[in-house]
Order: structure tokens, then C-alpha cells, then sequence
């Protein structure tokens, strides 16, 4: 494949963020440009005896059945295999496969296991794992399975495999709002206003094609996104402006943050760190969710951090092995208070909280706080509101 064949690839991975269906024929269409037989999505669920591996999507070149037989039968090996696949591929935030080899000791040892047996009656030679979320290391896991008429991956395809997957990363990340929204409500664009994240969708113009209350409330309250004079869709700010332009120019701009996506979301402050918005943008091809099937543009997707988030601290801090203060500090970060307001509530001085927030971003591997609400918002999956938001009629700023 060349260039072209490239991004096109790239932007049927993004448009799984708005249409999770495409998964199958995008994974097909990955594992072909890898020179793979196949690929997975899928994650770890459960803990101790109950710990399960789930399929979340895979090509649509495999038959969904025999799938759930073989994780059936060999679930306690391949949750041994996938933490091996884990230790190795967890050392950075870049996406890196790892080919089988490191699941034992001679390739005969490994063909005698009865899972590998089994994959070779399905003329599955040899595969590859990797992490595509560094923070949450049960979700997102990615496999690669190679023919029985194949060698084992080759630097050539690793480097390709290195390309590719942080933007299936990406991808994945920033698709949970509306995959939540999709799971718990159906149909997207008649209950998009549910949504605590704003999210807007703009044409290849940069033009507003539609947006849900949340992002016109926030362009209707700060003043960081705005109209050009020609009415498209910019940010005031020239640094934020700048990213906002490379992430809308071509698909080159995504996925420069491998496994922790998060990390290249543009952060907009109004006030200081009073309100602090965490833009994330990915290209489109199509919008069929939102009734655009033939669109060409761009989501994006705005979350105030300073509105104030639920999160599952209990989830959350055995993730990142946070103390119990630290735990019930990053809860109240989400909240949206502030280091003195913590105090306040906690009683404690502003040192002891100051040095909790610095413990809370070393140890989620954010640089601000933005990141680390972003992070622990998105690992509760804290997207929605009871009853939809009101915004302003307008919502949007006039043309400058």
C-alpha cells in the first residue's frame, strides 16, 4: 500500500468513533495492511477466578461462534499469554507489537499448547500482541494473527503495526462517550444532548454541521471557541489555534501520543484554570450517526473540567495505586474544586493538598489536571446526565 492507501485506512479507523459497526471491516482491512490474517479488540474483564477475556470486535473474516468456543476452551491460557504480552508491551506510552516468541522458551514448547494447536487447525500460524491504552491496561487490548503460510512478523511489519495502531488507539479512546451514550440510549443524534462532553461536527470547510447542547453552552459561556469571518469553527487562542489546525489539516496530525491518546488534547483555559476545556478532534469520512452519512470533516469533542465529573474512586485508584487521600482528592479534582476549596473541604493545609495533586498526576502520568480528570472521566465512563441540557437558542458566538 502507499501513502493514499495509508490514510485512507486511517480514516476508516476514525470513523469507528462514531460508528462502532465498521469495526470488523476496518480490523480486516488493518490486518491485511500488516500482512496478517486477522485482528482483535477485545479486553479483560472481571478479577481472580472470574478474570475472562471478552472480544469486543474482531475482522469480519472470522466466524463469530467458533471465536467465543475457543475463548471458552482456552481462557485461562490465553489470560496467561495476554500478561505476558502486557509485561512487555507496558515499558512506554509507544505502541509496540510483540511478537509470540516471548510466550515460551522454543517455538516447539509453544506449538505443543492446546490453544496454539487449535489456532493452527484454523491455519493461525503465529501472532502478536499489544497495548493500546497505557492508563487502563485491561481495556484495549490488540492481537494480530498470522497464517500458517507465514513467517513470523517482520521489522518491516512492526514498523508498519507501529503507524497504525495509535490510531486505532485514538480511535478507541475517544469513541466511549458516544459508545456509552449508544449502549445505555440507542440512537445517537436524538439523545446527543445527554452528553456531558460537548461534541460538535464540522465539514471539510471547518462549518458547523451540528452540535449538542453542551458544546453550544460552552461556546455561549467562554470564549475559546469561535467564528471566523468566513463562519467556521476555530479557537481564539493563536497555540490552541495551531493544534486545532494540524489535527484538522490531514490525518498525519493524530495519534503522536501512542497508547496515551489523552495527552494530545488541546487544553483551553478561561480565567486561569477556572474553567479549563479539554478539546480532543478526530477526522471523519462519514457521520451516518449523526445523519450524514456522506460527510467529509472532522468530530469534536470539548469537556469542561471545571463543571464537575463523577468518577468511581474505587475503580480508579487501584489503577494507579493511589493512597485513599489521593483517591478522594482526584474525586474532587473532578468535581471541579480547586486546590483551596480541597483544602477547605478536607482540612487540610494547602501544602498537604498541593502535594496530593502532584502525587495524582505523577502517578496517572498527566501533566495537568486536565489530563487527569480527562483520564479518570474516562475510566468511569462518567458521560452522561440525567435529563438533557438546556443551552442558549443560539449557543454560538457571532462571526468575528
Amino acid at each position: 500500500m502507499g501513502q493514499d492507501d495509508f490514510d485512507q485506512l486511517v480514516l476508516s479507523i476514525y470513523d469507528c468513533a462514531v460508528d462502532p459497526t465498521s469495526w470488523p471491516s476496518a480490523l480486516t482491512r488493518t490486518a491485511r495492511f500488516l500482512g496478517a490474517r486477522g485482528a482483535f479488540v477485545f479486553e479483560l474483564q472481571g478479577g481472580g477466578g472470574a478474570r475472562r477475556i471478552a472480544a469486543r470486535c474482531f475482522s469480519d473474516t472470522y466466524d463469530g461462534a467458533l471465536v467465543q468456543q475457543y475463548l471458552d476452551r482456552h481462557n485461562d491460557q490465553e489470560l496467561i499469554d495476554q500478561d505476558i504480552f502486557a509485561r512487555h508491551s507496558k515499558q512506554s506510552d509507544a505502541i509496540e507489537m510483540i511478537p509470540d516468541t516471548v510466550l515460551a522458551d522454543t517455538e516447539a514448547e509453544l506449538r505443543e499448547r492446546a490453544n496454539v494447536r487449535e489456532m493452527q487447525q484454523y491455519r493461525i500460524g503465529h501472532r502478536a500482541g499489544a497495548l493500546l491504552n497505557k492508563d487502563h491496561l485491561d481495556q484495549d487490548r490488540f492481537a494480530l494473527q498470522f497464517s500458517t503460510s507465514w513467517e513470523r512478523i517482520s521489522p518491516e511489519q512492526l514498523r508498519l503495526a507501529s503507524r497504525v495502531m495509535p490510531h486505532i488507539a485514538k480511535s478507541l479512546n475517544i469513541s466511549r462517550p458516544l459508545t456509552k451514550l449508544a449502549e445505555t440510549h440507542g440512537a445517537i443524534e436524538q439523545s446527543l444532548d445527554l452528553l456531558a462532553v460537548g461534541v460538535c461536527v464540522i465539514d471539510s470547510r471547518g462549518m458547523i454541521v451540528t452540535a449538542n447542547a453542551e458544546f453550544r453552552a460552552q461556546m455561549a459561556a467562554y470564549g475559546i471557541f469561535r467564528l471566523d469571518p468566513q463562519g467556521r469553527l476555530a479557537m481564539r487562542s493563536e497555540e490552541s489555534m495551531r493544534s486545532f489546525a494540524r489535527l484538522t489539516a490531514d490525518a498525519s496530525g493524530h495519534g503522536r501520543f501512542g497508547g496515551r491518546p489523552r495527552k494530545e488534547a488541546i487544553v483551553a483555559t478561561v480565567n486561569g484554570e477556572e474553567h479549563t476545556l479539554c478539546v480532543e478532534v478526530a477526522p471523519l469520512q462519514k457521520a451516518a450517526s449523526f445523519g450524514e452519512p456522506d460527510l467529509v470533516g472532522h468530530i469534536v469533542y470539548s469537556m469542561d473540567t471545571g463543571k464537575g465529573f463523577a468518577i468511581d474512586e474505587e475503580m480508579v485508584a487501584p489503577l494507579f495505586a493511589l493512597t485513599k487521600a489521593e483517591a478522594s482528592v482526584l474525586t474532587l479534582m473532578a468535581e471541579g474544586l480547586t486546590n483551596p476549596q480541597i483544602s477547605d473541604m478536607r482540612e487540610r493545609s494547602l501544602e498537604t493538598i498541593n502535594s496530593q495533586v502532584k502525587a495524582v498526576l505523577e502517578k496517572t502520568g498527566s501533566a495537568n489536571r486536565t489530563q487527569a480528570i480527562r483520564l479518570a472521566v474516562n475510566v468511569s465512563s462518567s458521560f452522561l446526565m440525567s435529563k438533557p441540557r438546556t443551552a442558549p437558542k443560539e449557543g454560538v458566538p457571532p462571526r468575528e
